[in-house]
């Protein structure tokens, strides 16, 4: 077993700064036996590893790539309500809430990389450890409050404004630097807004230079990103900052 906490630890090691810091904090106070109970899990881009409704068996922590979580409808259409950075656990909050199976569909949005551990594995930690406990519950006391002040400014932006602030996500979570392919659709089902409204806000966008378009690819330059971010934290004033949508 100790190869497998090695395993662990080389990666940590291996990850950026900021992630390194967040998971050293994390298992401060995991024994040894947690490390050894890991796998690794490599996922590539748009893999469904959750999905609504299920029974919770696994927790799952991002510490490489993006995850996207999706709500499903009647109806078919499926709507991009948030997007996630490393380092993310998924199905802790449904335990801290004393719910039985994951309460959103979770997908990659790029190549990705999981610690993975078994519910009853971390529900034992989780009971003994409590640094790791107080780490959780103000990560989802944040998410939601996040969420609430999201729902409602959204509620005044704008067609345009909508339709920027879900391009620039999507180009912040996109494998391939400065493009995106989105139909008209999708931007509808992901903003709440008309097909004719997403049409003429492409339009303003375009004729504004702050995107490109080539059939369903979206396209902008550094600068142009740099751009639609500012105006985006325009925006989003109220919640402080733009990157708080990821």
């Amino acid at each position: 077993m100790k190869k497998r906490t090695d395993e662990v630890l080389n990666l940590i090691a291996s990850l950026d700064a900021e992630a390194q810091s967040y998971l050293n904090a994390y298992l401060e106070n995991a024994p040894i036996s947690i490390l050894e109970q890991f796998d690794i899990v490599g996922m590539e881009e748009e893999t469904t590893f959750i999905y609504e409704g299920e029974s919770i068996q696994k927790i799952f922590i991002l510490v490489e790539g993006r995850v996207k979580a999706t709500d499903q409808y009647l109806d078919g259409v499926s709507y991009e309500y948030m997007w996630f950075k490393p380092v993310k656990a998924f199905g802790v909050m449904e335990l801290l809430l004393e719910i039985d199976h994951y309460k959103s569909t979770l997908t990659t949005a790029v190549n990705s990389r999981f610690l993975v551990i078994s519910k009853d594995a971390f529900e034992k930690w989780l009971s003994h450890d409590e640094k790791m406990l107080r780490m959780e519950v103000r990560i989802m006391g944040n998410y939601l409050l996040t969420q609430a002040k999201m729902a409602r400014a959204f509620l005044f932006l704008e067609g345009k404004q909508r339709v920027m602030v879900f391009i620039v996500a999507a180009l912040e979570l996109s494998s391939q630097a400065g493009m995106i392919r989105l139909s008209r659709q999708s931007i509808a089902d992901n903003t709440g807004l008309s097909i004719r409204t997403v049409n003429r806000a492409i339009k303003e966008l375009m004729k504004e230079g702050y995107i490109t378009c080539q059939g369903m690819r979206i396209l902008a330059d550094e600068k142009q990103q740099q751009r639609m971010r500012q105006d985006t934290m325009e925006c989003w004033r109220e919640l402080g900052s733009w990157s708080r949508l990821l």
